[in-house]
């Protein structure tokens, strides 16, 4: 009584604290903290479900599943339900990803195998997982991360096309404005200057050889002649005089 008095905190003495004889305060204290058979049954049931479709994924990291595993092993043992080191080599080995394929198949070819005990074949493994790199990514994980790259390419790519579509398409709302207003601008033009007759432009070399048909003269034409120019005067004066 004495040995459990000092092993005891203070919420589990409040337990036993009335409680004179071991053996009592013992059966106490063992439900308390593994409960009824019934609570201990149920509990065992449900570790063995979990030992069965405990699975190291293939993106799982090795020390995380053997934690897991382990869990479940040392709380069976603690409910009086021991797994053997054949067990557990067993449910490690069939519980690998394929990434480990090569180095399960060469522990089971080991001629030591059915001596090693778990403790030995999780050493193994975690040597085996150090000498391939820490960094080592599953082939599933780098597929994750290239599908991501060429997503995040093709979003990129999108987004350029888009704005290239936006740009365009402002570009022809400027222009079909532009020319609008240009259009106008001609027409208005149009109707508040008067049309005038051009002749052709000729080069210099050309127009020295051209004769106006009024005066007969050599370098200029008709519309520039000095003649035409009075003979136009003097008839807007007679018809101003006229009127």
């Amino acid at each position: 009584m004495h040995a459990i008095l000092c092993a005891m905190d203070k919420n589990q003495y409040k337990l036993i604290q009335n409680i004179r004889i071991a053996k009592e305060a013992w059966d106490i204290l063992e439900v308390a903290h593994e409960g009824t058979e019934v609570v201990k049954d149920l509990k065992l049931q449900i570790l063995q479900t979990q030992f069965e479709l405990l699975k190291m994924d293939e993106n799982d990291c090795f020390n995380d599943f053997e934690i897991k595993l382990m869990d479940i092993v040392n709380q069976s043992h603690q409910l009086s339900d021991f797994y053997s080191d054949r067990r557990i080599k067993q449910k490690i080995m069939r519980s690998l990803p394929e990434r480990f394929e090569s180095k399960v198949t060469a522990l089971e070819e080991n001629s030591t195998y059915k001596d090693m005990k778990s403790s030995e074949v999780i050493r193994r493994l975690l040597a085996y997982k150090s000498r391939k790199g820490p960094t080592s990514t599953p082939p599933k994980k780098q597929k994750e991360i290239a599908l991501k790259a060429s997503k995040d390419e093709k979003e990129e790519n999108d987004d350029s096309d888009e704005e290239m579509a936006l740009l365009i398409r402002r570009f022809k709302k400027f222009y079909k404005s532009e020319k609008k207003g240009f259009g106008s601008m001609d027409q208005d033009l149009k109707k508040k200057t008067p049309f005038k007759k051009f002749e052709p432009r000729q080069e210099k070399t050309e127009r020295k050889r051209v004769q106006c048909y009024e005066c007969g003269g050599i370098g200029h034409f008709a519309p520039d002649c000095a003649n035409h120019k009075n003979k136009k005067r003097e008839s807007n004066g007679r018809h101003m005089k006229w009127k």
